[in-house]
């Protein structure tokens, strides 16, 4: 069940104080009175400038700055860590694990960031592809009393437990640079009452339509917004010949012999 009041509509999760847009791979926009917020945009869609851009660290698929300038204005802020605010321009502030910030140009929102990091993923020389010394973040957002956690890349970490009681958990998902889907639903399990999406850190395309269950038994599903299972899809109708689909007696192409 989805806190009182909410609601989904496609890929667009409607809070009591603010709208959330998955925007692909581990970008969303998240609408709260007259203020856009970005997290993480890559190649995004276009859409409403933004008076925010959250940057969780610098890998080219969530630090891209051709997508940073084309949705800023001129009083567009952008919060990163350290490593990527120096690489910024504009409107920066750096941010670490451990700090919180709350910025004028959007009234309401509280940030706060916390780690992320590898604990198990490494390339084939044996480095973590996220190491903990990197300063990599996660999102802590307190939207007027409603909570949204954006994990950025990471591994299941112990800095997790402070965000236990968010109302969204956005986690990515891949197996490879960051979680499994098991570990996904291990993280999503400390808070019990979060409505959770997983996201991906593997590529740009949907996210892989893996059906879980977290320690409190509901059912996520990686690249929808729905709590409910997919709809059965109706079934091919039979052709003459008694195969679905279409049927090769009315086309002038043949499958080639195996």
């Amino acid at each position: 069940m989805l806190p009182g009041g909410w609601k989904v509509e496609g890929l667009c999760i409607h809070a009591q104080s603010f709208s959330l847009v998955w925007l692909g791979h581990s970008g969303f926009r998240l609408s709260t009175g007259r203020s856009t917020v970005y997290i993480d945009p890559y190649r995004a869609p276009d859409g409403p400038k933004a008076d925010l851009i959250l940057i969780t660290h610098g890998h080219y698929d969530h630090f891209s700055l051709q997508d940073v300038e084309r949705l800023s204005h001129p009083g567009t802020w952008l919060v990163a860590p350290a490593a990527v605010a120096e690489r910024a321009r504009g409107q920066v502030a750096s941010i670490a694990p451990g700090e919180e910030l709350e910025l004028e140009p959007v009234p309401g929102l509280h940030v706060a960031a916390v780690a992320a990091y590898n604990t198990s993923k490494r390339d084939t020389e044996g480095r973590l592809f996220h190491p903990r010394e990197a300063g990599c973040v996660g999102f802590d957002l307190n939207v007027r009393g409603e909570r949204l956690y954006h994990s950025g890349d990471t591994d299941v970490i112990p800095e997790m437990d402070a965000v236990a009681g968010v109302d969204v958990a956005l986690l990515p998902v891949s197996g490879q640079y960051v979680m499994t889907a098991g570990e996904a639903a291990e993280a999503a399990g400390g808070s019990s009452r979060a409505w959770r999406c997983p996201c991906t850190g593997a590529s740009t395309s949907a996210p892989a339509r893996t059906r879980r269950r977290s320690r409190s038994g509901r059912r996520w599903r990686c690249g929808s917004w729905s709590e409910r299972a997919r709809a059965p899809q109706p079934r091919a109708r039979r052709g003459p010949c008694g195969r679905r689909g279409r049927c090769p007696r009315r086309s002038p192409y043949r499958p080639r012999p195996g």
